[in-house]
């Protein structure tokens, strides 16, 4: 049986030393291939905010699965909302249920915690993904995502 566990500092991060293979799985899988520091540094910062959140699904004290997103306040949903950085399954174990508990324990959070809507993104080609989201009963819409980097 797999369980959900929120991780809440960088103590409770390294105990799971095998997350940050994970992390990089799911950066390499999306194209944005990072290092181990550049994923240390962000989770780092994450833990230093009342708003980035983290939950790993473990079997057998190993991470399968995690989701990282941050809770929002916008005009649209009239409140609360989350933005769903990344949800990922190791490919070991997609197929079997493991997404469907990781983002069931996502909406029970939200009721949990008053927040109206869960938001994300996943462009054209990752047609799983969007498939995932559909069985999930989420709505995808054709608006395109914007992104402008700050230089240094």
């Amino acid at each position: 049986m797999a369980e959900i566990k929120f991780i809440h500092n960088m103590e409770e991060f390294l105990e799971y030393n095998q997350i940050i293979k994970l992390l990089r799985d799911q950066m390499d899988y999306i194209e944005s291939p990072k290092t181990n520091e550049e994923i240390m540094n962000t989770f780092k910062m994450a833990f230093r905010s009342e708003t980035a959140k983290l939950m790993v699904l473990h079997k057998n004290g190993h991470p399968v699965g995690f989701i990282f997103f941050n809770i929002a306040i916008g005009m649209e949903s009239a409140g609360k909302y989350i933005w769903l950085n990344e949800m990922h399954v190791h490919s070991a174990y997609r197929g079997k249920g493991y997404g469907t508990q990781l983002f069931n324990r996502l909406k029970d959070y939200c009721v949990e915690n008053g927040i109206l809507r869960i938001l994300g993104m996943a462009d054209d080609s990752e047609s799983q993904t969007l498939h995932f989201y559909q069985n999930q009963d989420c709505k995808t819409y054709p608006q395109q995502i914007f992104s402008y980097h700050i230089k240094k």
